[in-house]
């Protein structure tokens, strides 16, 4: 049996909130399908496209609005589609050829075909390893909540020899002088005081711990906080329970989650159904698991049952060594096929913003309790993470790199930047995911150093997460977060991103909230949650960034991304128009087909 040791990340569920779960908003509503009207009888662009063979077409989209992504007014009413290629688009009266006795045709009745969504920054299988095999907290808000759902899985499952779950929020530990304690050990000791028990925060950063998963760390009062790390303390300087970024390093090391390719395998199916359900053919996935994680997508591609093209995100993980995560990634550059790349690797710089641990230029506030000027501490030594992007890229390695504080971005660039002058400047497509904050300057550095922006835009309204950050750093800079249309107009090219199971990977919910700045959720939407609207960006462009963009950075434009002739049929139908519906509208579409590679994998 296969195993392998692995922290978890991120967390999912059904809450409202950008680093919960919504599921299915993409897949509830049933708005009106809406026409073509205008539309010209074939691409906007240079006119019906097709590459006949003389054999008809697996299966033929007619009757609709196509919206090819190849620019804004190339529109096309049909497409034509045999084994996994797209071999026609144009109008309705040309794709009459490609019709055959066996071919399935779909009349769109004027519904809304593009692209398959893409996500630029995903840990797969999502939340389905919890949901499955853990202690499961969505949905809960409060400490109460969260201790009753841990004992009855300690109760139900008395085997079991460590405890594993999520996503606990922060917030319900926040007091109202600003200051925030964390979770606190001693409710897990009553529930479980002889084996240990690790629940991670919705935010993947921190851990709520008991004393023997402490002990088994080597966490005492006299252990000091690990570079880019945070070990909460009761006023008597005792470990209070909490940890965060590389202190939970340490709890992982010693108390490593065991998941096995059985377990694996059941929940990325589970997660595949879900992700195909949104409308999704496409992602970056930042793996969970070993360093061997590979074998498993490999295996599920040459079997036919992979159902997302992924560009596959090694971690280099303090666990390992460069050496080894290097090895591994050259190594499964033999399983690349059309449906699996790998040549990435991902490095931590800081934390995130909610914990303390995030990489600030200015320093975080007085009231959260973390000291005077507390700026926070990268994860690596600077000269370490230098060394490290440098290496990588001299290996011809993409390098995706977690930056949350202003100044985690800026040491990522500086570190791009002295790799470039150290190996010259090729098409690397390095790639900085989250950039929640970002300096001015930084925006024009970033653009004219090509990095692309992997952005999550289910965090670029005002919901509880925000709340907390402004007790760290403040209205006016939690604010100033997230300044999409000037990074866009300055050049930087953005892909769209959910970071799940962090956040819902539900792409017209991330659109829309991308175009309004506000809550995609009905409870929400029409309260005023706004967060610097004026950043927000057309349906267009969100559009672009969640299908061409992503595509691009995973080094996948040649064959996904836009509707075009020679093309892998990576599509996705919706009932509506999301480029002319209001924009409020958008996360009320109903996905109708998911087609990947050539096959229709939902059907709504």
């Amino acid at each position: 049996m296969n195993e392998w040791k692995e922290r978890g990340v991120g967390g999912g569920g059904t809450r409202l909130s950008r680093r919960s779960f919504v599921a299915g908003s993409a897949v509830m509503a049933f708005g009106a399908l809406t026409g073509l009207a205008g539309c010209a009888a074939g691409s906007a662009g240079e006119g019906p496209s097709a590459q006949s063979s003389g054999q008809p077409a697996d299966m033929v989209f007619r009757n609709g609005h196509v919206q090819t992504m190849v620019d804004e007014g190339d529109v096309a009413q049909a497409v034509a589609v045999r084994g996994n290629e797209i071999v026609y688009v144009g109008d309705d009266a040309g794709v009459e050829e490609f019709v055959g006795d066996t071919t399935k045709v779909i009349d769109l009745d004027g519904a809304f075909l593009s692209p398959g969504f893409m996500d630029g920054h995903i840990h797969a299988p999502g939340t389905w390893l919890d949901r499955l095999f853990n202690v499961y907290l969505e949905g809960m808000e409060t400490n109460d909540e969260y201790l009753a759902a841990i004992r009855q899985f300690v109760e139900e499952h008395p085997e079991m020899d460590a405890y594993f779950g999520r996503p606990f929020m922060l917030n319900a530990y926040q007091r109202p002088d600003g200051s925030n304690p964390g979770p606190n050990k001693a409710d897990l000791d009553a529930i479980c005081p002889d084996k240990p028990v690790v629940i991670t925060d919705v935010s993947g950063h921190s851990a709520w711990v008991n004393s023997k998963a402490l002990e088994m760390a080597g966490i005492t009062r006299d252990t000091p906080n690990p570079e880019g790390g945070v070990v909460y303390r009761s006023e008597d300087g005792e470990p209070s329970g909490c940890v965060a970024d590389a202190a939970y390093d340490l709890v992982s090391a010693a108390v490593p989650s065991v998941v096995t390719f059985e377990q694996m395998e059941e929940a990325m199916e589970k997660f595949m159904e879900e992700a195909n359900s949104y409308g999704i053919t496409g992602i970056t996935n930042v793996t969970r698991g070993g360093l061997d994680i590979n074998e498993l997508y490999h295996r599920l591609d040459e079997e036919g049952r992979l159902k997302l093209r992924m560009r596959v995100v090694t971690t280099m993980d303090p666990l390992y060594s460069y050496d080894e995560v290097l090895a591994a990634i050259k190594d499964s550059a033999r399983y690349d096929s059309d449906m699996v790349t790998t040549q990435t690797v991902k490095i931590f710089y800081d934390g995130v913003t909610e914990s303390g641990t995030a990489v600030m230029l200015e320093p975080y506030l007085p009231e959260s309790g973390l000291g005077d000027d507390w700026r926070g501490e990268p994860i690596w030594p600077v000269d370490q993470f230098d060394a490290m992007v440098s290496d990588f890229d001299a290996e011809g390695i993409q390098v995706h790199v977690h930056a949350i504080g202003d100044g985690a971005v800026r040491g990522t660039l500086d570190a791009y930047e002295k790799a470039q002058a150290a190996n010259g400047k090729r098409d690397a497509r390095h790639t900085m995911t989250h950039v929640c904050a970002i300096a001015d300057d930084d925006i024009a550095r970033m653009a004219d150093m090509d990095v692309i922006g992997a952005m999550q835009f289910l965090w670029m309204y005002g919901d509880s997460l925000y709340e907390l950050e402004k007790a760290y750093i403040g209205e006016e800079r939690a604010l100033a977060m997230y300044p999409t249309k000037r990074m866009r107009d300055a050049g930087v090219l953005i892909s769209g991103a959910s970071d799940a199971p962090v956040t819902a990977y539900v792409s017209l919910d991330e659109i829309e909230t991308g175009v309004t700045r506000n809550s995609p959720y009905a409870e929400e939407e029409a309260t005023d949650m706004h967060r610097w609207p004026e950043q927000g960006l057309s349906a267009y462009q969100m559009l672009e960034a969640y299908t061409k963009n992503v595509a691009y950075q995973n080094f996948m434009e040649d064959i996904v991304g836009t509707v075009e002739v020679g093309k892998r049929a990576d599509l996705v139908v919706l009932d509506q128009n999301i480029l002319e519906v209001d924009p409020e509208k958008i996360s009320d579409s109903k996905v109708l087909y998911t087609v990947s590679d050539g096959r229709i994998v939902y059907e709504g």
